[in-house]
């Protein structure tokens, strides 16, 4: 993974130009200097303009499926529900019908946002006597897989907003499926490294490696069992899925696996509404994820450094005081992950955390010209019943810290608490997209196998995720509130509202890169006034809360680099820009839709 993730990086010493210019744009700037018909040339598919909506996603087909509803009268949940059963069929190590994910929604009929959590979540009997093991084990032990959300979630989501028939949002991917796509290099690569994961699974490997060899960039792929998937699905809502061939063909496979897992369990699992967490930033409300997601990291961090005049203290790539402050400020962000878990298992107070008062208590870590070690997480529990502010009052946070039994003590999986090099937090295995509409309603949602092509397991065209890799025997008779379990991940679909109005949809993919290089790129559209793709293209960097090391994209000034080591940091070149950006900005009365440089997305707009 590591060689793909070098190999996927752009140069960027090119299109630093604007990003790293002496003038930053003013946070509101003017149109382009560029003729709008030749900046589509310069930009290789990667930023759209439209008036009536924009959809961003990991693959241009998905985005053409999401446009595909808008065009038809449709709004911003049927083209989100769209783009994600269309990108499950063409990113299909990334996320499918045996993955999960949730979404962060603000509809304007409803004038409130809301949150949905359609993760894979694990009946207590499948971790029972499990002593845990890593992504790449699961065909030895198909305990790790999860009970899939994503049917379930989409649908729910396209039930209580859609205006389109469930027929037409899955139309796209029944396309996609039973007439194929050419594979791009991306795909490509991820097909070559994964014959390990496939080979116990003889349909995986014959689909992806025929006659033993692996697909190469442009042969196309079709995938009639999917396809035959998706058309239940169409058909028959949720039983389509929970029910019939292609459920009884989904337990038996995990059955085989030694998981436990009961035809019951698929039509028991329901998704969860919540209410998104919610703090300001820069006059901006800003709705992120809600536990066991990690939207309180995003919130907190953007706390912090809202008492900083970023724009005069000079971008990070070339300003050592800059970089301080957001390094120090992502650190301590990424220290108040400790202890994050399932709420119906762990009382974590994600409230507190995402508070004024508790970044008030934490601003001493941020920006002081001296990098310790170690950043310790905070007590935000003193915090967590701090009142609301701004609009955040009308919205309700979310009560992620209601205490349970006393007799709980917090769940943390192995190596959750912080994130590092080389775990899997940080290699990506996630997809993202952003929708807005012509009314104004915005979807940011995320959607994973946990790991790259998840368990391996292969069924009914897709593969099942492998979301409790991590889960062992901890706590497995503690006192909770249900008996399923959802573990901590760092998906955080973000949007931005200002007056109710929405002013950025943003998320990623990208492990425990993803609050990181959410909030970063926040900060070059908000603080500096970059263009989004600008803010997009500038060099991210990944430090980490146990340690002083912070890994840098290309782009970084020699003599800043020096100057953050007298600091006490330890720069290393790494690819650090691994999580890609699918983000939708407001701007001058019209939408600015932008994909990663960094991978094969594209937005589409009209």
């Amino acid at each position: 993974m590591r060689t793909l993730r070098r190999v996927l990086l752009v140069s960027l010493g090119a299109t630093l130009l604007t990003a790293c210019a002496t003038n930053v744009p003013p946070i509101r700037p003017q149109a382009s200097a560029v003729p709008a018909e030749s900046r589509a040339s310069l930009d290789h598919g990667k930023r759209v303009e439209g008036r009536n909506g924009v959809v961003s996603s990991a693959n241009a087909l998905a985005s053409d499926a999401g446009i595909e509803m808008l065009r038809a009268g449709g709004n911003a949940v049927d083209a989100a529900v769209a783009t994600a059963f269309a990108i499950g069929v063409v990113e299909p190590q990334m996320s499918g019908l045996g993955g999960s994910g949730s979404a962060t929604v603000w509809f304007k009929r409803d004038g409130k946002p809301v949150y949905l959590d359609f993760y894979a979540a694990q009946p207590a009997d499948a971790w029972r006597g499990h002593t845990g093991t890593g992504p790449q084990d699961g065909a030895g032990d198909l305990r790790v897989v999860g009970i899939p959300g994503n049917v379930a979630g989409l649908l729910t989501l396209h039930e209580r907003f859609g205006a389109l028939t469930r027929g037409q949002v899955l139309a796209p991917a029944i396309r996609l499926a039973n007439d194929g796509f050419p594979v791009g290099q991306i795909l490509a690569g991820f097909i070559a490294e994964g014959a390990t994961k496939m080979k116990p699974f003889p349909k995986a490997l014959a689909l992806y490696f025929p006659n033993g060899r692996a697909l190469g960039p442009g042969e196309t792929l079709r995938n009639p069992e999917l396809a035959e998937s998706l058309r239940r699905i169409a058909a028959e809502g949720r039983k389509g899925f929970d029910e019939g061939p292609t459920a009884e063909a989904l337990i038996a496979a995990l059955n085989t696996g030694k998981h436990p897992a009961r035809l019951s369990d698929l039509a028991r699992y329901e998704p969860q509404w919540k209410r998104p967490l919610c703090t300001t930033y820069r006059g901006l409300t800003v709705l992120s994820a809600a536990p066991p997601q990690t939207g309180f990291q995003v919130l907190h961090t953007l706390e912090l450094l809202e008492r900083f005049d970023l724009k005069s203290l000079g971008l990070p790539t070339r300003s050592a005081a800059a970089f301080d402050v957001l390094a120090s400020a992502l650190r301590v962000g990424q220290a108040a992950t400790r202890g994050n878990g399932d709420p119906n298992w762990v009382a974590f107070p994600a409230n507190g955390i995402s508070s004024e008062r508790f970044a008030a208590e934490r601003m001493a870590l941020v920006g002081a010209r001296s990098a310790p070690e170690v950043i310790e997480p905070g007590d935000a529990r003193a915090f967590d019943n701090a009142p609301p502010i701004g609009d955040c009052a009308r919205y309700e946070p979310y009560g992620a810290a209601a205490p349970l039994a006393p007799t709980i003590s917090p769940f943390v999986p192995p190596d959750a608490e912080d994130v590092d090099e080389g775990s899997e937090e940080d290699t990506g295995e996630t997809t993202h997209l952003s929708v807005v509409d012509k009314e104004g309603n915005a979807v940011a949602l995320s959607q994973t196998n946990s790991a790259v092509w998840g368990s391996g397991a292969f069924t009914g065209g897709f593969f099942l995720n492998n979301s409790g890799f991590r889960f062992t025997n901890e706590n497995i008779n503690a006192p909770s509130r249900s008996n399923w379990r959802i573990r901590t991940t760092t998906i955080a679909p973000t949007i931005a509202l200002r007056d109710g109005e929405v002013q950025m949809v943003i998320g990623a993919p990208g492990g425990g890169r993803i609050p990181t290089e959410i909030v970063q790129v926040m900060v070059y559209a908000l603080d500096y006034g970059l263009d989004p793709l600008d803010a997009v293209k500038v060099p991210r960097i990944f430090p980490a809360a146990r340690n002083s090391r912070v890994q840098i994209e290309h782009g970084f000034a020699p003599q800043l680099l020096r100057e953050i080591r007298e600091m006490g940091y330890d720069p290393v070149a790494e690819s650090a820009g691994y999580a890609r950006l699918y983000l939708i900005v407001r701007r001058g009365g019209r939408w600015i839709g932008v994909a990663d440089t960094r991978h094969d997305g594209e937005p589409r707009g009209y």
